[in-house]
């Protein structure tokens, strides 16, 4: 698995797991699957999901997924992916 850093809100840095990315075409936006190798319970990791954007050159931002139209396409998305 890939690992990428990312600056928390507090600016410290972070090094998570790089699970899938993906882009929702019909709504212009990508998205990150990360883990921090924490546990959920019963054997299942913890998974982030976040929007993320280039806000400089090879600099990119987590930005939090706050609408539901938003959330179900991107839901819908990451359905596909574990189906494929």
């Amino acid at each position: 698995m890939n690992k990428i850093s990312i600056k928390n809100m507090d600016g410290t840095m972070e090094e998570v797991d790089l699970v899938n990315a993906f882009k929702i075409n019909d709504i212009n936006k990508n998205f990150v699957i990360l883990s921090k190798g924490e546990s959920a319970g019963e054997g299942v990791s913890k998974i982030y999901i976040s929007e993320y954007v280039e806000s400089e050159p090879g600099v990119y931002s987590l930005v939090g997924i706050k609408d539901d139209q938003v959330w179900e396409k991107v839901k819908q998305a990451m359905k596909q992916i574990v189906e494929s």
